[in-house]
């Protein structure tokens, strides 16, 4: 038996990946969304090449309740409020990530705590970031199903509120502990796509592993 030649191997990689991609999608909610016209309430995706971090309105988060709510409460009064989640050491840690990929590599082996970053924004944050931002339209529903998917990430208290991390490094910031585990296949990326999915977008976890196929996945599917 003659041994696979290295196009044809490649050309099964890529059918698997191909068929990978395709089986992990999910699809659209058309409950909602797309928002009817008129309705519509937008949100930011924040990427910085690396990460996302999704942008909501302070007041709409405060409207929902829950535990999201009483996290946002903790910190300043910025008008915007950019939501985030990942590995606790590596997110928490304040130098440049471009020299921290050993430990983004032990972060990807699972196992280690994680946290939610919020943070207030004091402008809208399509001015406040010249690139890298982009917006999103969501129905009133679709943004409650993300503040409920986004609340069920936080880890509570015995008297059910959002445990908070000993960072401070600025009053207009803080990390909650997740209840959410961490690995190559639960990245940060895929837990913004998961909340933007909650909202009834379409999303592709292989593609939106990364930032640039996050961005991608929702200019193709989602039509953004």
């Amino acid at each position: 038996m003659r041994k696979p030649r290295r196009h044809e191997l490649a050309a099964l990689i890529v059918l698997f990946l191909l068929l990978i991609t395709l089986a992990t999608a999910r699809p659209a909610n058309p409950a909602l969304y797309p928002p009817r016209p008129g309705e519509a309430q937008t949100i930011f995706l924040i990427d910085n090449g690396f990460h996302t971090d999704l942008v909501v309105p302070r007041d709409a988060i405060l409207a929902h309740s829950g535990p999201i709510a009483a996290a946002v409460s903790r910190i300043g009064p910025a008008p915007w409020i950019m939501i985030g989640w990942g590995d606790a050491r590596f997110y928490e840690a304040s130098s440049p990530w471009q020299g921290r990929l050993l430990d983004a590599f032990s972060a990807a082996m699972g196992g280690r705590p994680t946290v939610i970053h919020l943070e207030g924004v004091w402008g809208e944050p399509d001015r406040v970031w010249r690139t890298g931002v982009r917006r999103i339209p969501l129905s009133r529903v679709g943004l409650a199903a993300l503040l409920l998917r986004a609340s069920l990430a936080f880890a509570l208290a015995p008297n059910a509120t959002p445990e908070a991390e000993p960072i401070l490094r600025d009053p207009n910031e803080a990390f909650f502990r997740s209840s959410e585990r961490f690995s190559a296949l639960h990245l940060c990326n895929h837990w913004t796509a998961e909340l933007l999915n909650a909202a009834g977008l379409p999303t592709t976890p292989v593609l939106d592993t990364v930032p640039a196929g996050l961005v991608l996945d929702l200019r193709l599917r989602a039509g953004l």
